[in-house]
């Protein structure tokens, strides 16, 4: 079920996030993001049916219609992420979302480790449904009364971020159009609960260390920053999938019968220290991946198209996955076909970093502001008292 539904889900956030960015620049990132918060609580509503029921249609029905909301939350908040935040700060702004999302996870992670701490079956208990429906819900208002607007984003010295223009609906098709021509479960239920709990974590300190190679200047210049953090997220990602590959030899996995380790059987400890690793790989890699599309231009239109394309190829990638699971291949096999994603994902992001991100992007596009001119003497005096 859970497959088939994925599939279905990230073909619609696929296709949806050619054009979600749109949605962003016409309706403004708040009503987008409240949107997207929509589909959520339906999403749980159906598995807690199938749960009950076994009917596969309420799933498969509420995947499509989270795969319609999910891109444009993604999509706006990759916006705010991207477009919020000044040049050198947009590896801050990113990895603190990231972050973020780290928290909420935790506490949701939590939530089901405590409820699932002694259950011994398969099942998920209807309290945990409940509460990440309320959880769920509760996004809406965070959304509609605790988003800003963009054109009210102000530097210190009170210099606006960029200009905002509001364009049509055929005027930002055309807009659009231009992106496609830019080039650049084998635990039981409480061992599960677990490695939520630690994956999500993990999630937060790879947040932390990404961003910290990504807006250090000692290390060098925009495209020194993205190159070296890509290399280390590199090697980390070859590392992990080697190891993951060597772990299911050993412990080959079927999914139509699954073997419900519990954590104090002897597979769990090889597994929790990839669960670890896999934890911090996964927001580093997407953090670098977003690092690199906001590194390419400062404009808010520009941006929030660039946000829900990119977040639509991260769908095309997953709906690839999860069509490899749904087909009943095997473990090694999926495993082999997610490496190779990754590995030509790698090799792009370096080709784009290399020949796409300039030292600066100011003074190269109209509608971006730079810092103003008493902000900068300001900082180059600073820097001249420091280095002294």
């Amino acid at each position: 079920m859970q497959n088939v539904a994925n599939l279905v889900l990230y073909t619609i956030y696929f296709v949806a996030g050619s054009f979600s960015g749109s949605v962003v620049t016409m309706i403004g990132p708040k009503y987008t993001l409240a949107f997207g918060t929509l589909g959520y609580p339906i999403y749980v509503g159906s598995l807690w049916y199938f749960g009950h029921t076994g009917n596969l249609w309420f799933p498969i029905l509420g995947g499509a219609i989270l795969g319609i909301t999910a891109i444009h939350l993604w999509t706006a908040a990759g916006f705010i992420a991207f477009s919020y935040a000044t040049e050198d700060k947009k590896g801050t702004y990113i990895s603190i979302q990231w972050c973020l999302l780290s928290v909420g996870s935790i506490i949701a992670s939590f939530v089901a480790f405590g409820i699932n701490f002694n259950a011994g079956e398969l099942a998920c208990p209807d309290s945990v449904y409940i509460v990440f429906i309320i959880l769920m819900a509760l996004s809406l208002p965070v959304a509609l009364f605790g988003i800003i607007s963009p054109a009210n984003v102000r530097r210190v010295d009170g210099s606006p971020i960029a200009h905002y223009a509001h364009r049509g609906f055929w005027e930002e098709l055309k807009e659009q159009r231009r992106i496609f021509m830019d080039w650049p479960l084998y635990f039981n239920i409480r061992t599960r609960s677990l490695n939520s709990v630690i994956f999500v974590i993990l999630q937060c300190l790879g947040a932390i260390v990404t961003m910290v190679l990504l807006d250090y200047g000692r290390i060098g210049d925009r495209r020194v920053r993205g190159i070296v953090s890509i290399t280390t997220m590199g090697l980390l990602t070859l590392g992990l999938w080697i190891g993951l590959a060597l772990w299911l030899s050993q412990h080959p996995i079927n999914l139509t019968s699954p073997p419900l380790w519990d954590w104090t059987d002897g597979p769990f400890a090889g597994f929790i220290v990839l669960t670890l690793l896999f934890g911090i790989n996964m927001a580093a890699y997407q953090i670098v991946v977003q690092w690199i599309v906001a590194s390419l231009s400062n404009s808010p239109d520009t941006l929030a198209r660039f946000a829900g394309f990119a977040k639509g190829c991260l769908a095309g990638g997953l709906c690839a996955t999860f069509g490899t699971e749904a087909a009943g291949l095997e473990q090694i096999s999926v495993t082999a076909w997610t490496f190779t994603l990754q590995g030509v994902g790698l090799v792009c992001m370096m080709a784009v970093t290399w020949l796409s991100v300039r030292p600066t992007n100011y003074g190269k596009e109209d509608t971006t502001v730079a810092r103003s001119a008493c902000h900068q003497n300001e900082t180059r005096v600073l820097s001249a008292v420091e280095n002294s």
